[in-house]
C-alpha cells in the first residue's frame, strides 16, 4: 500500500481537530507516466451495480479530481482531511493504477479505461488486417495449388493419351532448367507436335540406336528417330566409332593383320585392363561366290586368297575386268566359297575381336593353313597387343581335318623346356603330352563340337565299344532309355534321331539321359538275380559309357563344381578314354575324335597352368576354351542378314563388323541378348549358355593343385576300370606312362605316333560321321529324298556348243548393254575425287553431281559404267547369291533369264499309279555336277541339259470356289512329309519330301503365282496347275523320259498329295500318263485304296470288297474308305469318278477290248477272268448289257448279220443287278424287284454268281444271291459254270464264254420268251 504522504500532501498535524467539518474526499494524484486519469479510468464500472466502483469521482476541478466513498459520512474531524471511510479509497486507486500500468492479457474490458480500450481496438484492427492479409495469401496459395493440380492432371493426360517421343529426356531437360509443370506440359505438347526436340543422349540411347542401325539398317533407324527420337545416324557417327574390318584383297599380308589388330583390338580396349591370356579361333562362314569392288582401294575383292596373286585386282579399265573374268573361267583363280575368319578372345572376358576375314576357295592344304596360323601368331607377337592385352596361349578350331593337321604341326612340335615356369607343375602329371608350339602355345578344339560328335558316334549304327566288345548304339539305347520314367518312347526317339544333329542342347540331353539311366540302375546291377545275363552285360557297358560321358560333360555344365573338381573329371576322362582306345581303337572312337578330345583336355590344363603363372588370384572359367565366342559372332552375323545362308564379301565384312558392335552392346546389356538356341548347353530360357557369372564353384586359379587333381582323376578311373572286363594291361598307367616308353594320352601306342592327323597309316574316316548305308528293299517307298532322272540314252552331257543355240543373245554382253542404259550415276557412293581422269576428246563427259566420284566409273562403248556394275555383269555374270531367300529384283534385266535357288517351280511326280503335278521350293541347283546358286533358264530348259534342281514339296490346299470363280490352291505354309524308317527298328519319323528333277522337267511358277498385298502366302489356280502338268508330261514324252524314272511320292498323309479338291478327289492328274502307268507291265498299283493292303491282282481283290458290300457282309479288315454306293468301279471301288468311266468293244471275230482312265486299272486275260478259277474266283469283268445293246437278227436270206465294232458303255458284272434295276424298270430283278418281265436267260447268265466266288469272299449262305431259273432252262440239267483252265469244254456244252463267242439273244427269241 502506498504511503499516506504520497497521496495526501498536507501535513495532518498542522491542522487542529474540529467538529462538523465537511469531508472533502480524496484527491486522485494520477501518475504522469500513464495516460490521463480520464483516459485510464474504467468508466464502465462507474455505476451503482454490485460490480461497480465503491466510490464516486468529483471532476469539478478537472485537473484535480477527487474521489469520495459511496459510504462517506461527509464529516471529518480535521479540515481538508478525508473521513475515515474515504481513506479506503486509496487501495482502489492503487489497484486502478496497477491495472492501467500493466493490464493483463485477459483482463475484462470493464476494468480498462478508454486508453486501454483504444489500444485494444487498434490491436484488434491490426489483427484483423493481418488475418485479412493472411486470407488473401492463402487464397492465392490455394489457387496456385489448384492450378498446379490442373497442370499435373494435364501432364498425366498427355502421358496416358499420347505417345510422346523421348518423354524421359524432355522432362529431364525441363526440370534441369527449372521449368514449371506447365512449362513441362507445354514442352511435351511441342514435342508431340514435332516442334520441339530435346538435345542430349545417354549411353543407353546410343546402345539402342546402335542395335537398331546394325540390325535393321539406316531406314529403320531413320523411322525410329522420327517416331521415338532416338539418336540419328549422324549423331551416332559423331559420338561413336563403328567397327571396320580391313578386307583381304589378294594374298594374306601382314598389314591386314596389323591394321585390324590396331583398330579393332588396341583402340577399343581400356589401358587400365589387366593382362589376360589370349586364345585365337578360326572357322569359316558361307560366302557368295561373287566379286565386289572396293572403291576405297579401287580393287576387286572376293577372290580366293590362295590364287588371287596371279591377277591384278586393280580395276583401271574395262579390260581389267575382262582379264579377271577370263582367269576365273580358266580356273586359275576362284571366287571365294567361304570366308575364313580368325578372331581373338581373352580369357576371363567375353569379347571377340575379328582380326582376319579372307575369302577361300576351300582348296587349301595343311601347309597353306599352317602358314595362316603361324602368320597370325607372329603378327600378334610383333604388335603391342602382347604387352597391352596379353600373350597368346592357344589356337582353337573345330574338327576340320586340314586345320587339325596344320595345328598339330605348329603346336605339337617341341617338348616343354625344363626352364619353363609350367614345367615344375606339368611334369608331375604322368601321361600328359608336354609338346607345344612357339611361345608354349597349344592346339584346342571346341568342347561343344566334341559333345555333338560323341553323340553322333553313339547314335551311329556302328556305335561305341567299351566293355568286352559290347556295342552301344542307338538301337540298344532306345531299349533301355525307355526305362526312365521321364522318357517315353517318342522322347527317346527324338533324342536318338534328332531333326537337327547340330543341336547342342539335344546332345547334352542325350548324355544326361544316359548318365541318369546308369545311376538309376546301380542298385539293380548290384543284385545278381535282378536281371538276365545279357541285360546285365548291356547295363554294365552303359554304366561305363555314363562314367565316360559324365567325366567330360560335368566340368562344363555342373555350376557348383570347383576348379579342382572340374580337372579331376577331365583327368578321369583322359585316363578312361586312353584305356578304352588302347583296347578297342576304332571300335571305341575314331582316331580324329580321340585326338580332338585329348587335345582339348591337354589345352585346358596348359591354360590353367599359364593362368596360375600369370595371376593366381584371377578366376579361370573352363568355358573360355574352345571357339564359342566366334560361333556367337557368326550367329549374330547370320541374324543381321535375316538368317541368309550367304552374303557377298563386302556384306560379310560389314556384317562381321556389325556383329562385333552388337556383341559389345549385348555385353553391356545382357538382358537384351536373346541368346542362341543351338549354342546353349541347356534349354532354360533365362540363360543363353552357362557363363562365369552364374558359376557357383570356386574357380580361383591359384586354389587348384593340378598334379593332385590329375592323380585323383587317375584313381577314379582305376576304380571304374577294375570293375570292368577290360584287360589290366590297358590301364596299368604306372607301367605305360614312363619316361622311356614314349606313351602319353596323345600317343597311346608310343613310337612318337600321333593318330588322327591324316587318313594315311591305316586310318579310316571318322565313324562319328554316320555313313550312308544302302537301305534294305522296302515293301513301300519310305525315303524322303527322291529323284527324277532322264533315260540312259538321254544322260549324255551336252557339249558347250549344244546348249548355246537360243541363249547366245542372252549372254553377258547384251545384258551388260541393257544395264548400261539403265545405270544411273546417282547410285554412286557419296565421295569426291581428287584425281581427275585423263579424258579422250571423243569420250562423253564424266558423271557430275553431288556425291558422285568420277574414279568409280569406267568407260565402255562410249558409256560411263560404275565399277560395281562392271563386277556384277562381267565377273559375276553367272554367279548370284547362295541365299535361300529370293533375290530382290533390283535390275529386271539382270535376273529375268535366271533360275535362282529359292524360286518356286512345278514338276511332275508319281503317286502310286497316278501322275500329278507338284509345287516345290528349290533348295539347291547344280550344273555339270557343280552346285550353283543360279542357272540360266535357257541352259536349264535344254533337252539334254545336265542341270538338276532339288526342292522341298510344298503343301497346298484348295479353296471352296464360288460358282463364278475358278478353283484356286493356297499355300498353307507347310510341306508334304513322308515316313522315314529308323534303321534297325520298326519306328519312323516324318521328314519333308525332297525331290531332285532335271532342269528340263520343271516350270518356274513365279508367273502363275498370285500374291495378295499384306499376306505372307500365295495362291495358284487349278487351271494353271493342270496346264503345267499336261505341258511337262508332253515334254517328258518328247525327250523320252521313262515312266519309272519319275520320282514316286508316298506321303505320310495321303490327303496331302496328289493335291485334292475340297471333296477329297485328286485335282490335277495326267490321264494319259496314268493310263500308261497302269498299262506298263509289272508297274501296276499294288496298294488297295480301300484297305491299304498290298495285292497282286487289284480287280480280283476289289471284287471281294464289292461282293461284301453288295451282300452287307462285314469285312475282316478295317477299311479306311468304303466301297462306292452306286455302280462301283471294279478296279478302285469308287463311284462317280469321271476317270472310272469304261467302254467295251466286242468285235465279231476278235478279242474283247475295253478302255478306262481309272488310275488303278491293269490288264488281265478276259477269257480266264470271265470263267474264274480256284486261285482267282472273282468273275467281275466288263460286260455289254444285252438289254441296252441287243444283237439284231440277220436279214432275210442270210444266216448272220454284219455288225460294226464300236465302243459302248460297259457294266461290271457285279453291277449288273443295280444296272438292270435302275435302267430297265420293265424287268424283274431277283431279290430286288419281283414284278416285271422275266430276264432273258443270257442276261441272267451274265449276272449269276457262282458258289465259289461267293464263298471265296466269305459271304454267309444266308446272304448269297437269290436262286433264279430262267424259263428256257426249266427242266434242263444244271451245267456247272466253273471250268478249270486245263479242261476243254464240249462243243454242245453251255456256259459262259467270251462275249464275242457267246450266243446272242435275238429279238424273235426274246418275243417268244415274253409270250410264253
Amino acid at each position: 500500500m502506498h504511503d499516506w504522504a504520497v497521496m495526501w500532501p498536507y501535513d495532518v498535524h498542522s491542522h487542529p481537530l474540529k467538529d462538523n467539518i465537511v469531508c472533502p474526499g480524496i484527491p486522485i494524484n494520477w501518475p504522469d507516466d500513464l495516460h490521463s486519469f480520464y483516459m485510464c479510468f474504467p468508466w464502465a464500472r462507474y455505476h451503482d451495480e454490485p460490480d461497480g466502483l465503491p466510490f464516486t469521482v468529483d471532476i469539478t476541478v478537472p485537473r484535480l479530481p477527487r474521489a469520495r466513498l459511496k459510504l462517506c459520512t461527509h464529516l471529518t474531524v480535521r479540515e481538508d482531511y478525508p473521513c475515515e471511510e474515504c481513506g479506503e479509497i486509496y487501495a482502489h486507486v492503487y489497484r486502478l493504477i496497477d491495472i492501467a500500468r500493466s493490464p493483463k492479457t485477459h483482463t475484462n474490458y470493464q476494468y480498462l479505461g478508454l486508453a486501454h480500450m483504444r489500444d485494444t481496438v487498434k490491436k484488434h484492427a491490426n489483427q484483423l488486417n493481418q488475418l485479412k492479409l493472411q486470407t488473401c495469401n492463402d487464397s492465392r496459395r490455394y489457387m496456385n495449388a489448384l492450378t498446379q493440380l490442373d497442370d499435373y492432371n494435364r501432364l498425366l493426360m498427355a502421358i496416358s493419351e499420347n505417345d510422346i517421343p523421348r518423354i524421359h529426356q524432355v522432362i529431364n531437360i525441363a526440370l534441369r532448367n527449372g521449368a514449371s509443370i506447365r512449362e513441362v506440359v507445354n514442352k511435351l505438347e511441342d514435342a508431340l507436335e514435332g516442334v520441339y526436340r530435346p538435345r542430349g543422349y545417354g549411353a543407353d540411347d546410343f546402345d539402342i540406336a546402335t542395335l537398331v542401325f546394325r540390325l535393321g539398317g539406316r531406314q529403320l533407324l531413320f523411322v525410329l528417330n522420327q517416331k521415338l527420337n532416338i539418336p540419328s545416324l549422324c549423331t551416332l557417327r559423331a559420338n561413336l566409332t563403328f567397327t571396320s574390318l580391313m578386307p583381304t584383297i589378294g594374298p594374306i599380308r601382314n598389314e591386314q593383320y596389323d591394321q585390324n589388330i590396331q583398330t579393332i583390338v588396341l583402340d577399343t580396349r581400356l589401358d587400365s585392363l589387366p593382362l589376360h591370356g589370349v586364345s585365337f579361333m578360326i572357322d569359316e562362314i558361307a560366302l557368295e561366290e561373287m566379286a565386289v569392288h572396293f572403291r576405297k582401294f579401287n580393287k576387286v575383292g572376293g577372290l580366293c586368297w590362295k590364287h588371287s596373286h596371279i591377277v591384278d585386282p586393280v580395276l583401271c579399265t574395262y579390260d581389267s575386268a575382262v582379264s579377271i573374268a577370263q582367269k576365273l573361267h580358266e580356273g586359275h583363280v576362284h571366287l571365294g566359297k567361304e570366308l575364313t575368319v580368325i578372331g581373338v578372345s581373352c580369357f576371363s572376358e567375353d569379347e571377340i575381336y575379328p582380326i582376319l576375314a579372307a575369302p577361300t576357295c576351300k582348296t587349301e592344304d595343311a601347309s597353306d593353313m599352317e602358314r595362316i596360323l603361324a602368320q597370325t601368331v607372329e603378327r600378334w607377337n610383333s604388335s603391342d597387343a602382347v604387352t597391352s592385352v596379353g600373350p597368346a596361349w592357344s589356337f582353337a578350331t573345330d574338327g576340320d581335318a586340314t586345320r587339325r593337321a596344320a595345328g598339330h604341326k605348329l603346336f605339337v612340335k617341341t617338348p616343354l623346356a625344363p626352364d619353363s615356369p609350367l614345367y615344375g607343375t606339368l611334369i608331375n602329371m604322368p601321361g600328359l603330352n608336354l609338346f607345344t608350339g612357339v611361345g608354349e602355345m597349344t592346339l584346342d578344339f571346341d568342347f561343344k563340337h566334341i559333345f555333338k560328335r560323341i553323340c553322333t558316334l553313339i547314335r551311329s549304327p556302328a556305335g561305341i565299344v567299351l566293355n568286352n566288345g559290347r556295342v552301344i548304339n542307338s538301337m540298344m539305347l532306345a531299349r533301355y532309355l525307355a526305362w526312365l520314367p521321364a522318357y517315353e518312347e517318342a522322347a527317346v526317339t527324338k533324342l536318338l534321331y534328332p531333326d537337327d544333329p547340330q543341336d547342342v542342347p539335344r546332345a547334352v540331353e542325350l548324355m544326361l539321359a544316359i548318365i541318369e539311366f546308369s545311376n538309376s540302375q546301380l542298385h539293380i546291377s548290384n543284385d545278381s538275380f535282378s536281371m538276365d545275363i545279357d541285360t546285365r552285360a548291356d547295363v554294365a557297358s552303359i554304366n561305363l559309357l555314363s562314367k565316360l560321358l559324365e567325366s567330360i560333360l560335368m566340368p562344363f555344365i555342373r555350376i557348383n563344381l570347383s576348379l579342382s573338381q572340374q580337372f579331376e573329371h577331365l583327368s578321369r576322362y583322359s585316363h578312361l578314354a586312353f584305356s578304352f582306345f588302347h583296347a578297342h581303337r576304332r571300335s571305341f572312337m575314331s582316331y580324329q575324335l580321340y585326338y580332338d578330345t585329348q587335345t582339348m583336355t591337354k589345352n585346358t590344363i596348359f591354360c590353367l597352368a599359364k593362368q596360375q603363372s600369370l595371376d593366381p588370384y584371377s578366376p579361370f572359367f573352363l568355358g573360355d576354351v574352345g571357339d564359342d565366342p566366334l560361333e556367337i559372332l557368326f550367329g549374330r552375323t547370320r541374324m543381321i542378314g535375316g538368317h541368309n545362308s550367304a552374303c557377298s564379301y563386302a556384306q560379310a565384312l560389314d556384317r562381321l563388323a556389325a556383329a562385333k558392335d552388337i556383341d559389345g552392346v549385348f555385353k553391356r546389356h545382357p538382358e537384351l541378348d536373346p541368346g542362341h538356341r543351338r549354342l546353349k548347353l541347356t534349354r532354360h530360357e533365362g540363360v543363353d549358355h552357362i557363363n562365369r557369372e552364374i558359376w557357383k564353384g570356386d574357380i580361383i586359379s591359384g586354389r587348384c593343385n593340378l598334379p593332385l587333381s590329375w592323380r585323383k582323376g587317375c584313381d577314379d578311373a582305376l576304380s571304374i576300370l577294375t570293375t570292368s572286363q577290360l584287360n589290366h594291361t590297358h590301364y596299368a598307367y604306372a607301367e605305360l606312362f614312363t619316361a622311356t616308353s614314349g606313351i602319353d594320352m596323345l600317343r597311346p601306342f608310343g613310337h612318337n605316333k600321333y593318330l588322327g592327323i591324316s587318313n594315311t597309316d591305316d586310318e579310316l574316316a571318322d565313324p562319328s560321321q554316320v555313313p550312308r548305308l544302302s537301305p534294305p528293299i522296302p515293301t513301300s517307298p519310305t525315303a524322303q529324298f527322291l529323284e527324277t532322272v532322264l533315260g540312259e540314252d538321254d544322260v549324255e552331257i551336252a557339249g558347250p556348243g549344244e546348249l548355246q543355240g537360243d541363249i547366245d543373245d542372252e549372254e553377258v554382253m547384251l545384258t551388260f548393254q541393257e544395264a548400261l542404259i539403265d545405270d544411273s550415276p546417282a547410285d554412286a557412293p557419296p565421295a569426291q575425287s581428287n584425281q581427275p581422269l585423263a579424258l579422250d576428246p571423243q569420250s562423253p563427259p564424266l558423271p557430275q553431281g553431288p556425291g558422285i566420284c568420277p574414279d568409280d566409273y569406267l568407260l565402255y562403248n562410249r558409256h560411263w559404267i560404275h565399277k560395281q556394275t562392271v563386277c556384277h555383269l562381267v565377273i559375276n555374270k553367272d554367279l548370284i547369291s547362295k541365299s535361300l531367300n529370293r533375290l530382290e529384283r533390283v535390275r529386271a534385266g539382270y535376273t529375268k533369264n535366271l533360275f535362282l535357288v529359292g524360286d518356286i517351280f512345278l514338276t511332275i511326280l508319281r503317286s502310286a499309279q497316278t501322275l500329278s503335278i507338284g509345287v516345290l521350293r528349290s533348295t539347291t541347283a547344280s550344273l555339270d555336277g557343280i552346285s550353283r546358286s543360279s542357272i540360266n533358264t535357257g541352259v536349264m530348259k535344254a533337252p539334254k541339259t545336265t542341270a538338276k534342281i532339288t526342292g522341298q514339296l510344298l503343301s497346298i490346299v484348295s479353296t471352296r470356289p464360288s460358282p463364278d470363280i475358278l478353283q484356286v490352291f493356297l499355300w498353307n505354309g507347310g510341306y508334304v512329309t513322308a515316313h522315314s524308317l529308323i534303321q534297325g527298328s520298326a519306328q519312323s519319323t516324318d521328314r519333308v519330301i525332297v525331290v531332285t528333277v532335271p532342269g528340263s522337267l520343271d516350270i518356274n511358277v513365279d508367273e502363275f503365282l498370285q500374291v495378295n498385298g499384306g499376306q505372307s502366302t500365295w495362291q495358284i489356280s487349278r487351271d494353271a496347275l493342270q496346264a503345267a502338268c499336261d505341258l511337262l508330261w508332253a515334254k517328258a514324252v518328247e525327250i523320252n523320259v521313262p515312266l519309272k524314272s519319275i520320282a514316286v511320292v508316298t506321303p505320310s498323309d495321303e490327303t496331302k498329295f496328289p493335291y485334292r479338291r475340297s471333296d477329297g478327289t485328286p485335282a490335277v492328274i495326267s490321264m494319259e500318263a496314268s493310263n500308261l502307268l497302269g498299262a506298263s507291265a509289272g508297274d501296276r498299283i499294288s496298294i488297295c485304296p480301300l484297305c491299304n493292303s498290298s495285292v497282286l491282282n487289284m480287280r480280283n481283290h476289289m471284287g471281294q470288297h464289292i461282293l461284301c458290300a453288295l451282300s452287307n457282309t462285314p469285312e475282316e479288315v478295317m477299311l479306311k474308305e468304303q466301297v462306292g454306293n452306286t455302280l462301283p468301279c471294279g478296279f478302285c471301288g469308287h463311284s462317280g469318278q469321271p476317270e472310272c468311266a469304261i467302254t467295251i468293244t466286242t468285235p465279231a471275230k476278235a478279242a474283247t477290248t475295253w478302255d478306262t482312265k481309272c488310275a488303278y486299272q491293269h490288264s488281265f486275260r478276259y477269257a480266264s477272268a470271265d470263267v474264274g478259277s480256284k486261285n482267282q474266283p472273282c468273275r467281275n469283268v466288263l460286260l455289254k448289257c444285252e438289254l441296252c445293246h441287243p444283237t439284231l437278227p440277220p436279214v432275210p436270206g442270210r444266216i448272220t448279220r454284219k455288225t460294226y465294232s464300236v465302243p459302248v458303255s460297259a457294266v461290271w458284272r457285279y453291277n449288273m443287278h443295280e444296272h438292270v434295276f435302275r435302267e430297265h424298270e420293265e424287268y424283274a430283278v431277283p431279290g430286288q424287284r419281283e414284278n416285271g418281265v422275266l430276264l432273258p436267260a443270257s442276261v441272267w447268265k451274265e449276272m449269276r454268281l457262282t458258289d465259289l466266288e461267293q464263298s471265296a469272299s466269305r459271304i454267309p449262305k444266308t446272304h448269297w444271291q437269290p436262286v433264279h431259273t430262267p424259263p428256257d432252262e426249266i427242266g434242263k440239267e444244271n451245267v456247272p459254270l466253273l471250268v478249270s483252265r486245263g479242261s476243254k469244254r464240249a462243243g454242245g456244252q453251255t456256259g459262259p464264254s467270251r462275249p464275242s463267242k457267246k450266243a446272242r439273244t435275238t429279238i424273235p427269241t426274246a418275243l417268244a420268251v415274253l409270250s410264253a
